[in-house]
């Protein structure tokens, strides 16, 4: 049977416009899970590093550039509006759910600690010992459920306060897509292509957003100048 992070992909689903280009790293890590165990980790702290990167503006949260891998990801779990207002027992839920959240912080720290060490993310002697797919499964399952529990918390919450989605859409931008697409070539991974644009919009959204910006500035320029003449 295929190992696959359920979680991530009802998600998705759920949230087509804000997870549509999730996709991509969820099939990565199922795919290494599979066929190269040793390479998961990788893949489990890119998952991770986007979610910090696609609530960031829905939280209002602002990252410092020295900010590491963990403290991106306890500020993201201690901007989520977990409350229960109007619940009987709401003290006791909140109190419990801080422990819970200093466990998921936990998690990520650990995370970031393993993914530094030598053979376990950036590669070592070819004969060190590494992840087992037996380990490989287990950090599958962590990311699925941690990563899905914060985005869905995160984007839920902010669609019932009726709040905007902080940053571009993928859909709404398509003439800026499609001149990025004519730009560049499509990226080709084990036998499957991607459109350049949906590559770098779900791989660095910041860059995206910038060369957005740009695009429509120059697009701006270029039709005043027409007008003018």
């Amino acid at each position: 049977m295929v190992y696959q992070l359920q979680l991530l992909r009802n998600l998705i689903e759920r949230h087509p416009e804000r997870a549509g280009n999730l996709i991509l790293h969820v099939e990565a890590l199922e795919r290494s899970i599979e066929q190269l165990p040793l390479t998961c980790l990788s893949n489990v702290r890119a998952i991770f590093e986007a979610m910090q990167h696609s609530v960031h503006g829905v939280l209002q949260i602002t990252y410092a550039n020295d900010d590491d891998f963990p403290k991106r990801t306890s500020m993201v779990i201690k901007a989520l509006d977990l409350s229960l207002t109007g619940h009987p027992q709401q003290d006791k839920i909140e109190q419990h759910l801080k422990k819970l959240l200093g466990s998921m912080n936990g998690v990520a720290s650990s995370l970031a600690a393993l993914s530094n060490i030598p053979n376990l993310r950036h590669g070592g002697a070819l004969d060190w010992p590494t992840f087992e797919r037996q380990h490989a499964y287990m950090l599958g399952g962590l990311c699925d459920a941690l990563v899905s529990f914060l985005l869905d918390v995160a984007w839920s919450r902010t669609s019932e306060d009726g709040e905007e989605t902080s940053g571009p859409s993928y859909a709404a931008e398509s003439e800026f897509n499609e001149s990025l697409d004519s730009e560049y070539e499509l990226v080709e991974i084990a036998g499957s292509s991607f459109e350049p644009s949906r590559v770098l919009f779900a791989l660095d959204p910041i860059q995206y957003e910038s060369a957005l910006t740009e695009w429509r500035q120059t697009n701006s320029t270029n039709g005043q100048q027409e007008a003018v003449a």
